[in-house]
């Protein structure tokens, strides 16, 4: 294995890695090239839209619906169920794996970020490591507007996530969530 392997695994499995090796900026231009692309048809054209969206993401993805502008890095690393739709102005950084079930819904200006930097060692942080945790979001889940879910978090099926809600922990299914930090403020039946 090739040391751009090594990183790119590192990146996707949780290591901390150093960002800008040859594989990992290939993919991560191809996706910019991509989301250009998407942005560029401002919501005019769904059939070309479909046709970009399906080689963004991960091939494996079902139906998914993408408003732009989106901004997003390593797009096939975002794996979709059927029918989740993603509204505008998504900010999405998936150095780890995210992963949306069937019918979930992300609200305008919500940012999924898979990839943080270190906290007390300052000389990793200046150096530039990074380290990615996966981000999962269950079966029929709505993310209301500005929703921001940070690295490692799976928020069950079922779940609504209030506007303005910083999501730092797992949220379980059926779960009714708002503040910042996102609290559980009541089950949903």
């Amino acid at each position: 294995m090739t040391k751009q392997q090594n990183q790119w695994e590192a990146m996707v499995s949780g290591q901390w890695f150093m960002p800008g090796t040859p594989e990992t900026t290939s993919e991560q231009v191809r996706g910019f090239k991509l989301a250009k692309q998407l942005n560029d048809l401002g919501n005019t054209d769904p059939e070309k839209a479909r046709e970009v969206i399906a080689k963004l993401i991960h091939p494996d993805s079902g139906s998914t619906m993408i408003h732009a502008p989106l901004n997003i890095e390593f797009g096939i690393n975002l794996r979709c169920g059927e029918r989740v739709f993603i509204n505008f102005n998504a900010t999405i950084l998936a150095q780890a794996p995210i992963t949306l079930g069937d019918d979930v819904m992300i609200g305008p200006n919500c940012s999924l970020i898979t990839v943080g930097h270190p906290v007390a060692d300052h000389q990793m942080r200046r150096e530039g490591w990074e380290q990615a945790k996966p981000i999962s979001i269950g079966d029929n889940t709505w993310l209301g507007a500005n929703v921001t879910v940070l690295p490692g978090v799976s928020i069950g099926k079922q779940c609504v996530i209030g506007a303005g809600t910083l999501v730092t922990h797992d949220i379980p299914d059926n779960s009714l969530v708002l503040g910042s930090p996102g609290k559980v403020v009541r089950t949903l039946d």
